[in-house]
This record gives structure tokens, C-alpha cells and sequence, in this order.
């Protein structure tokens, strides 16, 4: 394909601007207009709506110095709100082609946006030696590059016009980019100030990546035998004894083994019902390959084995238990087992090698992870965890390993399977973090939940089990949200005070949107302040001079309902 412009398409910018209207100007300037309109075209085509200006005169009835077209996000939802608030321009002049973030001033006059810096912060130029060895449709392709380059960008704008949308948008990217952390490494830790919902994102991203998941949430009385593996007492015949048991987290991994397809028992069930239908069958000896063997089952349904060639009419008996061993251990007697070994080899083959479906994640959330004391929960499985170490060679003896069965999944040892993925919730400012086992904290990745990233929770209509405030509510909410926050960190308003008189907090002790949400339970601000926000700031200031007049300050902010 050609390329679509000229270099001395634009000098005609350069020609015309400011005079009158003539037909040998207007026939020039329109084909050059007309090129333009050839992208437009294109980007339509792509599924962006658009629009385009093809009149050279401007409202004064001369030529003008520009050129330009309007596209607006493919997004149908974000294109429907957005309206023609906001778009992304693309144009000509003198100088060559140009892309800006742009708004149509006297829809956002009263908007809490600067359309001409915006314009300024987000312009790109192509000067016209390099947009004449463009062709269409990579100028088309060029507009498509600039929406993806500057897509969060354009969505934090329109969110500061009120689209939802694009908050939507926002927090969807923000999961997609958390959900690839925890994919990568399969250990994360979501950490920052308390009520910033980090447990609620933990399971959002559970949910987006189609997983199951179990939550447990540590303390300083929950150790190996309530996580792992322990005894536990049981009653048998009027007598009193102990028997070991899973743990939540070893049955999880099991749960999520299980998942990945057919296990043994599962197997030799289906293998048992084929050959009703179907028998006898003849499998191949796993000593020698060569030897055959009848397979098939008597009127009781046993599996009976009969070698062929051989002068035992009758056969042999094949015990189910020695098959499952074999299938689950792959341990059997070398000097007299033949026919089990034999029959889970054709299992193995027919049933389970080719019935493993793709993993279904499973997500095992670990709540407020830094209380409980990690090396006495995790004891070995510290080698098991790390990411380099998932699945079976990661197998680690756990401390009743004696005592697990022949047909358990993990009788030759316990491993964490490829698809559970673990999650860990911290708050910031507790005392315990610091206590944490540092190996157990290298084996994580760590993502911050601030309290202004999860604002966004406060609009979301399930955050509020049904009790969902009005918009000019939740936005008035933001505000005090807002100024409480950048008065605990000496931001509110520019604050000047003394050393003595400042506040003195970061920002792990801000407010998160959590508390905020019990708002619903009181329907006013006044009960929400006196029975949560005034007795966590007081515990935050505890120790410190004049607590109660940083208090008064604090609640001076929380009062204020503007924008700042």
C-alpha cells in the first residue's frame, strides 16, 4: 500500500492559515482533510466510534491552522458514559500529525480537570518527513498504540469526571496486575493500613481467576497440627484414643490434586466398568512385554487374571488393594507380585495419563498471616512453599509421616501441588509483623493496598450487603475520607504546624474505605466517628503529647465534606 501524506501536505497549513476562502485553498486543504478522514474511516472499521471536522474554514470564516478528529474509546460501556466529554484527538497542522488526550470544554467547565494540560502533558507529534512513509492503517495503528500507552492515563482523567466506568476499568487493571504477581511467584502477601480490603481483594482475585479458595485467618494459638497434619482425639468401642489427621491446609492440597483428573481409586472404578462391558481384555506383562494376560471379572465382580498359555485354567485372583498401592506408591512385592503391578500399568496408561484435565487454581487465603507464630505452623513445609519448589519435588517427610496410610496421596511424602496458590493478608502497623520469619518472608512477593487505591470499594454495590448509600452520600464520604487521611499524614490543608503539634503518623495508619462501610449500620457520620474512627485514632496516638488536640484536629478534618 502507498503511504497516505505528503511533506507538502503540510506546508498547506502553513499557506492558507488565517486568509480568506478560495477554491483553488479549499480543493487543497480539503484533500488533505479528506486523508485524514481515510484514518477515521479505518479506526471505525477497528470498532472505535468517531467523529471528524472536514470544513478547512474555522467559525471566523478563514482557514484554519489545525485539523482534527475526535475517537473515542472502543469500550462500549466507557463510550455510552463518557458521552462527548472526553476522547482522544487526532490531527494535523504545519508541524505533521499529532495525539492528545482532549474534552470538550463546555461539557467539563465545572469538572475538577485542566483540559489545556492535560492536552499539554499527554501531546505527541510526528513531524511530516515521518507521517509521509506512513501508510493508512498504520497511523491507524498508531492511534491504537497511543489509546494502550495512555489508557490508564485516560481513565484516571475520566475518573475525576465521575465515570464509573473507568473506575471499573481501573480496578480491573490493577486486579489483572495483582493476579499476575501472585501467578508468578504463587506466594503473596497483600500489606497496608488496616480497613484498606485486602482481604475482599484476596478474594476478588480468587474469584477472577476462576479458583477455588478456603480462607483461614492466623493467631497465636493456631500451630502445625490445626495447618498441616496432627493427632486427634477419637472415640472407638467406649475407648478413648488418637488418630492423625489432615490439617486444613494439607486437605486443601489434596482437594486441589484431585482436581487435576482421575485418581487411582476413580480410575480402577471406571477401569472395573469397562470391562463389564467389554471383557476379556488382554494387557501386556510389566516384567516382560511380550507375555500376555487375560483380564476380566467373575459374577461377583472381582478382577480375575488368567496368563495365557498357562496351565492354571482357573486364573488368578488380582487383589484391588495391591493395584491401588501400586497406582498411588508404585511399590509392590518384586518377588511374587506379577498380575497387580500388571493391571496398573494398563490403568495408569488408558485411565490416568490421558484423563489429566488442565489445573484448576485453588487459592488458599491466610488472613492477617503475621499473627501466628509461622515456623511452628508451617514447620518442614518452609522447603515446600517456595515458589521453585512447587509439586513433587518439593516432597517433604511431615512429622507424622509414619503414621500416614498405604492409599493416601501423600504416603511417600507431602508437596504442594503446581495449582495452589497462597495469599496472605498484613496489616502494616501491627506489632507482630516485625516478628515475622524473615525466610517465610523471602518466599512471598508483596503488593501495597493503600487506602486511596481501594477507595473505589465504596462504590461497589456488594461491599454494601444491600444497604448501598446514595452517590452524593458515598461522595461526601470520599471527601471526609479524603481529609481525614492527609490530616493523620500533616497534609491537610497545607498544615504548618509546630513539630509538637503535628499529627506524626504515615501513611500505614490512614483510614481504609473497610471503616467507612460501617456507615451503613448507623446511616450519619457522627455514630460512625464516636464508635470506630475516635477510639482507633486515640490507640494510633497512644504515647504521644496533646492527644487530645490532635484528636480535635482530626476531627475537624473528618468534618470537612469538600474537595480538596
Amino acid at each position: 500500500m502507498s503511504n497516505l501524506f505528503d511533506e507538502s501536505d503540510f506546508d498547506l497549513f502553513k499557506l492558507y492559515v488565517g486568509r480568506k476562502p478560495s477554491d483553488k485553498g479549499h480543493d487543497k486543504l480539503r484533500k488533505v482533510y479528506d486523508k485524514l478522514g481515510s484514518v477515521i474511516t479505518e479506526l471505525k472499521r477497528r470498532g472505535y466510534p468517531a467523529r471528524i471536522n472536514r470544513n478547512p474554514q474555522n467559525r471566523g470564516g478563514k482557514y484554519s491552522e489545525y485539523h482534527w478528529s475526535q475517537i473515542y474509546p472502543k469500550d462500549k460501556e466507557l463510550f455510552q458514559e463518557i458521552g462527548k466529554k472526553m476522547f482522544v484527538v487526532l490531527g494535523t497542522l504545519k508541524k505533521g500529525l499529532y495525539l492528545h488526550i482532549g474534552f470538550r470544554y463546555d461539557e467539563v467547565k465545572d469538572d475538577p480537570v485542566d483540559p489545556e494540560a492535560i492536552g499539554n502533558k499527554t501531546w505527541i507529534e510526528y513531524p511530516p518527513q515521518v507521517v509521509a512513509q506512513y501508510t493508512c492503517e498504520e497511523i491507524a495503528d498508531i492511534v491504537e498504540e497511543y489509546y494502550k500507552e495512555h489508557w490508564v492515563q485516560f481513565n484516571e482523567f475520566a475518573k475525576e469526571l465521575g465515570i464509573k466506568r473507568s473506575q471499573e476499568i481501573l480496578n480491573n487493571m490493577e486486579l489483572d496486575k495483582i493476579k499476575k504477581l501472585l501467578v508468578g511467584n504463587h506466594n503473596l502477601i497483600l500489606t497496608g493500613a488496616p480497613g484498606t480490603g485486602k482481604t475482599y481483594m484476596a478474594k476478588k482475585i480468587a474469584e477472577d481467576m476462576g479458583a477455588e479458595w478456603k480462607l483461614v485467618q492466623f493467631h497465636p494459638s493456631y500451630d502445625y497440627t490445626d495447618f498441616v497434619e496432627g493427632l486427634r482425639p477419637m472415640k472407638k468401642e467406649d475407648q478413648l484414643g488418637f488418630e492423625r489427621k489432615d490439617g486444613v491446609f494439607k486437605a486443601f492440597c489434596k482437594e486441589a490434586i484431585n482436581s487435576r483428573g482421575l485418581q487411582a481409586d476413580q480410575a480402577l472404578e471406571q477401569f472395573k466398568k469397562d470391562l463389564s462391558v467389554s471383557q476379556p481384555i488382554e494387557i501386556s506383562c510389566f516384567r516382560n512385554s511380550a507375555r500376555k494376560i487375560r483380564v476380566q471379572l467373575n459374577d461377583k465382580g472381582t478382577i480375575k487374571v488368567y496368563p495365557i498359555n498357562s496351565e492354571k485354567e482357573d486364573g488368578y485372583y488380582c487383589s484391588e488393594k495391591d493395584v491401588l498401592t501400586y497406582l498411588t506408591t508404585g511399590k509392590y512385592k518384586e518377588k511374587h507380585d506379577t498380575y497387580p503391578p500388571s493391571v496398573g500399568e494398563y490403568i495408569r496408561e488408558k485411565y490416568l495419563v490421558n484423563a489429566v484435565a488442565p489445573s484448576k487454581p485453588y487459592v488458599f487465603i491466610i488472613d492477617e498471616i503475621n499473627r501466628g507464630e509461622i515456623s511452628k505452623i508451617f514447620g518442614e513445609l518452609f522447603y515446600s512453599v517456595d515458589p521453585g519448589y512447587r509439586g513433587e519435588k518439593g516432597k517433604v517427610m511431615t512429622q507424622y509421616q509414619n503414621l500416614v496410610p498405604q492409599d493416601d496421596t501423600f504416603f511417600n511424602g507431602f508437596y504442594i501441588p503446581e495449582n495452589v496458590f497462597i495469599i496472605g493478608t498484613m496489616n502494616d502497623i501491627d506489632r507482630s509483623v516485625e516478628s515475622m520469619d524473615f525466610a517465610m518472608r523471602r518466599r512471598f512477593a508483596r503488593k501495597e493496598i493503600t487506602a486511596s487505591s481501594r477507595q473505589s470499594m465504596l462504590d461497589e454495590v456488594e461491599a454494601w450487603n444491600g444497604k448501598k448509600p446514595t452517590n452524593e452520600v458515598i461522595q461526601e464520604m470520599k471527601n471526609r475520607m479524603n481529609n481525614l487521611n492527609a490530616c493523620i499524614i500533616d497534609q491537610y490543608q497545607s498544615s504548618t504546624n509546630t513539630s509538637r503539634d503535628r499529627i506524626g503518623l504515615t501513611k500505614a495508619y490512614q483510614i481504609g474505605a473497610s471503616y467507612f462501610l460501617k456507615y451503613g449500620l448507623y446511616g450519619n457520620f457522627d455514630d460512625l466517628w464516636e464508635n470506630h474512627l475516635k477510639g482507633l485514632l486515640y490507640e494510633y496516638l497512644r504515647g504521644t503529647t496533646d492527644i487530645e488536640t490532635k484528636i480535635t484536629r482530626l476531627h475537624e478534618a473528618y468534618k470537612d465534606t469538600e474537595a480538596h
